[in-house]
């Protein structure tokens, strides 16, 4: 039977056409997914107010890496319950990589060894993207008290037992104010906040006394007067705050503290979706733009892969579990 020669080509190309539809259906879902990956605006939850340190990092980022990925990154706030509250509603999300959970110690160090009962499991319902930033703090007090230093400050504490009260909205703050608490032999009462801008408000003005928390909400005050700087928690100085002391320096020897951020997802995000937003994270905090943008408002760049950042958080966990026992605070 003869075989017209028109046919050839046609028969060829719908023969190299049912190969690649072939191949893409035995495509992973996974590997679809990341070739599509994102097809739409992606949610950044804050578990802290606008103006906290958390938020601020979290608007940078927001914008880079959306530039980075082609696609608008929303920053949505939800502050509450030492942050609790948007790591629960993240928890409860599905996980493929349109919402994301902009992290610290709080939820994924720090609550578990702080509430009686958890509304999620930090391991269990996230998926781990990347480490971001290591987050030292600084205790700052009202311009018109009367304590000039660190020194003075535990001497008027000692002698006022009980009188004096600060402001926690995290629990990095609380954590942080319970060690010097209990490292000088001091009484203070502790009042909690949604987040550390509200804080601050009333250390402002003259509600409360002191308050230790991130640079980034401080250092404007601080640089302009409003607040004074008793020392930095870490060891070493901060880059933004270099006439700042660490404490450990000016009377507390021994005292070194920082928070720490990350990035997760809820539970079962596909794995090369993760090594995307690894990949995007990680390129812009590599930037110099970046890495001056976080030493002027106090953060360090603190990166790591996903698998880096499990363990990062199983080995916080333990240290501020350590932490919190030693600075006498009780589970709620």
């Amino acid at each position: 039977m003869r075989r017209d020669k028109a046919a050839w080509p046609l028969t060829r190309r719908a023969a190299i056409a049912m190969t690649m539809l072939a191949g893409a259906a035995m495509l992973t879902p996974s590997a679809q997914a990341q070739d599509s990956y994102p097809s739409k605006m992606i949610r950044l939850l804050v578990p802290f107010p606008a103006g906290s340190a958390t938020d601020v990092e979290a608007r940078f980022l927001a914008e880079k890496v959306g530039a980075v990925l082609g696609q608008k990154i929303l920053v949505d706030n939800k502050p509450g319950a030492n942050a609790n509250i948007g790591a629960a509603e993240v928890a409860r999300a599905a996980g493929d990589g349109y919402t994301l959970y902009l992290a610290t110690n709080s939820t994924h160090s720090a609550n578990v060894h702080l509430y009686n009962k958890m509304p999620f499991d930090p391991v269990a319902d996230f998926t781990p993207i990347a480490r971001l930033t290591r987050n030292p703090l600084v205790m700052v007090v009202n311009k018109d008290f009367p304590a000039k230093d660190l020194k003075e400050f535990i001497a008027y504490a000692k002698a006022n037992p009980g009188k004096l009260s600060y402001g926690s909205g995290n629990t990095g703050s609380m954590a942080a104010a319970q060690l010097v608490k209990s490292m000088a032999s001091v009484d203070a009462v502790r009042i909690s906040y949604p987040g550390t801008p509200q804080a601050i408000t009333d250390l402002l003005g003259g509600r409360i006394e002191f308050v230790i928390t991130d640079v980034a909400v401080t250092r404007e005050f601080i640089n302009n007067g409003s607040l004074r700087a008793l020392g930095v928690t870490t060891s070493q100085k901060v880059a933004s705050l270099p006439n700042v002391a660490p404490m450990a320096d000016v009377g507390l020897p021994g005292y070194d503290f920082a928070a720490w951020s990350g990035l997760f997802g809820p539970k079962n995000v596909p794995a090369d979706i993760v090594q995307k937003l690894n990949k995007a994270f990680l390129e812009v905090m590599a930037t110099d733009e970046a890495k001056k943008f976080f030493a002027d408002i106090g953060l360090e760049p603190d990166v790591s892969t996903p698998e880096g950042l499990a363990e990062h958080v199983a080995k916080q966990t333990e240290l501020w579990g350590r932490i919190i026992r030693e600075s006498g605070l009780e589970k709620i």
